[in-house]
């Protein structure tokens, strides 16, 4: 499926009638060593700041507006620097309420908690060693535990951590108001699967998780009960990223799954396909370009199944991250293998990707693109 690179009507409307509505990005390249301020106008997209403060891997944003870590123009301004596990994963667990980050690392079988302290400093809390067993079903990659989300739930009780290295997903049950966190019994996976990134889902009294698989590349949907202070899941399906019935080319890895503000679409971006073709971003090129596809799906909100809405070019190569705005109207897509980051429009209603809103290169020199987007709001 082609993309429209022709920016929609709405967004340009509200540019050219606003300004100062222009809207702000971040992103991050770990092979670049960079962290990026990106600027979203009528114009197009701009990269207006670049900071080298975040270590040698910088890979997940979380944004604290609270503390306001960058200037009114969004130029950045570092505050301070504290050392965490080597080759942190790229999400994330964070809630204002007790100011916690959940983090990993995908290298070292450890799991870690920040702590929040006052505006801006983290306090390191004590990691936790995991314990593997025997090599999962594809020994190259599940030799050890490779934790790659940290999750959190609806409830704010419970995190959920996907082990690509187990076929597990670690639960820790979270006690309110201390740092002290439990390990419960975890969910057991489809063999070989490699579960990799996840999300819930609530649609009234219901809720639902669902979780991206990067060995098998296939989606996971269960639905989520709590009893006695324990988090359950049920597994509902197992299909193919693509969709029921659907396949992928061999070599593509799943990347990330994102759930639509309104809980009622998922989004699942895949690497190494290069299965699409779309219009050259270069007005001046009329070379259609690779892309890798961003796939999104509808939940039905009583059974937590998901129907196959629209397979979209992702707008280039290795959408390893990406991110939906909190009104659901944009999707910024980091191309890590084609140094770029686009902007979709998105329409809320049909869940589909529309025109091209703008794009920008990101990172400098082959194989170091942006790998995580996220909106300034």
């Amino acid at each position: 499926m082609l993309n429209d690179v022709t920016p929609r009507g709405l967004l340009s409307l509200l540019l050219i009638a606003s300004p100062a509505a222009a809207v702000k990005l971040w992103a991050t390249s770990y092979n670049d060593h960079a962290l990026y301020t990106l600027n979203l106008a009528y114009e197009g997209l701009t990269v207006t700041s670049k900071s080298l403060d975040c270590g040698s891997e910088p890979t997940w944003i979380t944004l604290d507006k609270g503390s306001r870590p960058f200037n009114d123009d969004a130029t950045l301004e570092t505050l301070d620097i504290l050392p965490v596990l080597k080759s942190p994963g790229q999400r994330r667990a964070i809630w204002a309420e007790q100011q916690w980050l959940g983090r990993r690392s995908l290298r070292y079988v450890d799991l870690q908690l920040l702590r929040r302290q006052e505006h801006v400093e983290p306090g390191p809390v004590p990691e936790r060693d995991l314990h593997h067993g025997r090599p999962g079903p594809v020994p190259d990659r599940q030799d050890v535990p490779h934790l790659h989300h940290t999750i959190l739930d609806p409830t704010k009780k419970f995190i959920v951590v996907p082990d690509l290295g187990a076929d597990l997903l670690r639960v820790y049950a979270l006690q309110q108001g201390s740092i002290e966190w439990t390990e419960i019994d975890p969910v057991k996976a489809v063999p070989g699967s490699g579960p990799r990134h996840g999300v819930f889902a609530t649609a009234g009294p219901k809720t639902f998780f669902y979780i991206l698989n990067e060995l098998s590349n296939t989606i996971s949907g269960y639905r989520v009960t709590y009893k006695r202070g324990a988090l359950k899941m049920t597994r509902l399906f197992d299909f193919s990223s693509h969709g029921p019935g659907g396949s992928v080319p061999a070599g593509t890895k799943a990347a990330e799954l994102k759930i639509s503000p309104d809980q009622r679409f998922v989004i699942a971006s895949l690497r190494g396909e290069n299965s699409l073709m779309m219009p050259n971003l270069d007005p001046r090129n009329s070379t259609a370009m690779p892309s890798d596809p961003l796939i999104s799906f509808r939940i039905d909100r009583s059974t937590g199944a998901l129907a196959h809405v629209q397979t979209a070019a992702a707008g280039g190569r290795n959408p390893r991250g990406f991110n939906i705005n909190k009104a659901g109207t944009l999707v910024a897509s980091a191309l890590q293998d084609d140094n770029r980051v686009v902007v979709y429009e998105r329409d809320v209603s049909s869940g589909e990707l529309m025109g091209v809103a703008g794009w920008a290169t990101v990172g400098e020199g082959e194989g170091n693109g942006p790998n995580y987007a996220l909106f300034d709001e």
